[in-house]
């Protein structure tokens, strides 16, 4: 079965943002704040949803992707950060589902502060998952190959890493990734 991780992701990234939205909107706009209140609460309904749905399938699947040590420690941090922003933003539904109609200005000022910090958290653990794949060949089938033959060479200990004088990060001698001047290419269209 192909990992469904990357897939599920979206939904939680989208509907966060967009709770997170509505809330802003539910607390400058009060002639339309019951109904933006009432359509925050089914999208953050469905976000809770989403964000267990990705938390699950994140902590499904990150036992089966190959990696080294520089994947396995971003891994460990977006794991993290996942259990946070999925605690945080089902707790946030709980709580304005649980008041209902009877929801205080200050409570919702609340909800939309804890949903900006929520969504803060979100975006990074996002770009860490990104950073994962596009970076260091996480889950990417023909990495995985190079990945493994590395970890089998190296015993999972990928030594430390050199910044070369572009900025960029390349793991030393015999690792993975070797940012070699000499590899660099364009994609010209004529």
């Amino acid at each position: 079965m192909e990992t469904i991780h990357p897939i599920t992701v979206h939904f939680p990234i989208a509907l966060v943002l967009t709770a997170t939205l509505i809330s802003i909107l539910a607390l400058l706009i009060k002639p339309k704040r019951k109904e933006l209140i009432t359509v925050l609460y089914w999208i953050m309904l469905l976000g809770s949803l989403s964000v267990l749905t990705a938390l699950l399938t994140g902590i499904y699947e990150s036992g089966k992707v190959v990696h080294n040590e520089t994947i396995h420690e971003i891994m460990e941090t977006h794991e993290l950060l996942g259990y946070i922003v999925s605690a945080s933003f089902i707790l946030l539904t709980l709580w304005g589902l649980f008041k209902g109609k009877r929801l205080k200005v200050k409570e919702l000022f609340m909800i939309t502060s804890l949903l900006v910090a929520t969504s803060g958290v979100l975006v990074y653990s996002a770009y860490l998952g990104g950073r994962m794949v596009y970076e260091e060949g996480a889950g990417v089938r023909p990495m995985e190959k190079i990945i493994e033959q590395m970890h089998d060479n190296l015993g999972h200990s990928h030594g430390s890493t050199s910044t070369y004088d572009d900025g960029q990060q390349s793991l030393d001698e015999g690792q993975l990734y070797n940012h070699d001047k000499t590899l660099e290419h364009s994609h010209d269209v004529d």
